[in-house]
């Protein structure tokens, strides 16, 4: 049964009930001596508690997230890395992708499609979740090759509450209307690739995940693959929240060949994870603050960092990295009053940073 699934929220529910229904029932009809009914009580009102905590826990995980997509992304896995086939090698497993990137894709909601997939460069089992914008399908655009903004959650998170929680698409569609942003197609990819807590931290993890070659050479071969989407890095931008934004900036640093320009939803800049900060080299190449502050030549891209004032961090943390830029260029920082590090911020940041992205990122004509 699916985690995310109608059935077991109902389920959660139908449980909840019956516990609080056997709590009043039994309350005063549990036989034995006195220290027994009291300890039968403890525990049906302990049952009844816990039913319900997991019911609206499971609530929360489906409306705002969801923050966990599948069973495995809640307990994880085994320490094994996430690969199910080698598909740079020609796998030819029956859950290998075609060897075109040819993806299949299915509706996940209004305009968003779902595509089940593998890395071919990292193996990567993992789902792309994919918004066009209408004028895809006009024949006005059919020789426009459409920028592309890669999304990226926190952790722990999943790629569809971008389409969720966030309602990025909803911003797209009036930013639009209002001639403020050009048509851009948003992607949203997996990013907590070894599932429950464990956190990858975006990067190239030996005997783990290969998470910066999925999101950074994977994810955009898909998509051009399978889309009319810009093939210079030039049309392509990244943004995420909390975790996912301090992914944004390290991956765009360290791979300027796939992304040119980045956005900072309330994140920071040194690595946190422990598989990666276990390894001092491993920390230093991730520490996207250190690699442009000891650059002897920063790479051409840009950044909008943004972070609220009650958000204890983040705003000196935007600061401290647009400081050690040696041309700013185009690179700001974004600040809100008040608000934590929470969804409300975020949405209230997207009209800025979609605009910003906007006009950082190019539309393309299609190669012949």
């Amino acid at each position: 049964m699916s985690l995310t699934g109608t059935p077991f929220f109902v389920l959660t529910v139908m449980v909840m009930i019956g516990a609080l229904t056997a709590l009043f029932v039994f309350w005063n009809r549990i036989p034995g001596p006195r220290p027994a009914r009291m300890g039968g009580r403890l525990g049906l009102a302990v049952f009844s508690q816990l039913t319900a905590v997991i019911a609206v826990l499971v609530y929360v995980n489906n409306s705002m997230g969801p923050f966990y997509e599948s069973w495995s992304d809640l307990f994880g896995g085994s320490s094994a890395p996430p690969v199910t086939t080698s598909v740079a090698g020609g796998g030819h497993g029956h859950d290998a992708p075609p060897r075109d990137g040819k993806l299949s894709f299915t509706e996940y909601g209004p305009g968003v499609m779902k595509a089940h997939t593998v890395g071919a460069r990292s193996g990567i089992d993992g789902s792309l979740y994919v918004w066009l914008p209408p004028q895809y399908h006009d024949p006005a655009y059919a020789q426009t090759a459409f920028p592309v903004v890669e999304l990226l959650p926190g952790t722990p998170g999943t790629p569809q509450a971008w389409f969720g929680t966030m309602r990025v698409q909803e911003q797209m569609q009036k930013l639009m209307a209002a001639g403020k942003v050009k048509p851009m197609i948003m992607v949203s990819a997996k990013l907590n690739t070894l599932g429950g807590n464990t956190d990858a931290g975006c990067a190239d993890i030996p005997g783990a995940a290969k998470t910066a070659t999925w999101l950074a050479k994977d994810v955009p071969d898909l998509v051009r693959a399978n889309f009319r989407a810009a093939k210079d890095p030039s049309g392509w931008g990244i943004m995420g929240y909390s975790a996912g934004a301090y992914c944004a900036v390290n991956l765009t640093v360290q791979h300027p060949e796939s992304f040119r320009a980045a956005v900072s939803l309330s994140g920071y800049n040194t690595p946190e994870s422990p598989l990666v900060t276990r390894d001092p080299a491993l920390a230093r190449a991730n520490n996207p603050y250190l690699q442009l502050k000891l650059a002897g030549q920063q790479p051409p891209v840009s950044f909008l960092m943004a972070g609220s004032l009650q958000d204890q961090g983040t705003v000196p943390a935007a600061r401290a990295l647009l400081g050690v830029l040696k041309h700013p260029g185009d690179s700001r920082l974004l600040t809100v009053q008040s608000g934590g590090h929470t969804p409300d911020v975020w949405r209230g940041m997207l009209p800025d940073a979609l605009t910003w992205l906007s006009a950082r990122t190019a539309s393309q004509g299609v190669s012949s």
